[in-house]
């Protein structure tokens, strides 16, 4: 992907920003729970949806420390479009 490319266009419902010692899975399942009024634990495990560490990984720091700051992966996870950005952010999407 270039770094041209941006997230689909939809209404955001909810936007997250991770904590310093939050992973982006974490980040997700902390979002919905937000958006659901749920506890995390009555969530279906992000598993069913998207390797949680396949995740965590493609926004992990360089081998060398620097960050990797771009991208993003976009999923639908617990009745949610779910998108996980480069810069911290978890936003979950609807109909606009």
């Amino acid at each position: 992907m270039s770094e041209k490319q941006q997230p689909p266009r939809s209404k955001s419902l909810l936007t997250h920003e991770l904590e310093a010692d939050q992973t982006p899975s974490e980040g997700v399942v902390a979002a919905v729970s937000a958006a659901s009024e749920s506890d995390p634990a009555d969530i279906e495990p992000l598993a069913e949806a998207i390797d949680p560490d396949a995740v965590d990984a493609l926004f992990a720091d360089h081998y060398d420390g620097t960050p990797r700051g771009t991208g993003y992966v976009q999923f639908a996870y617990a009745g949610y479009d779910v998108v996980v950005s480069g810069d911290g952010l978890v936003s979950l999407l609807g109909d606009g």
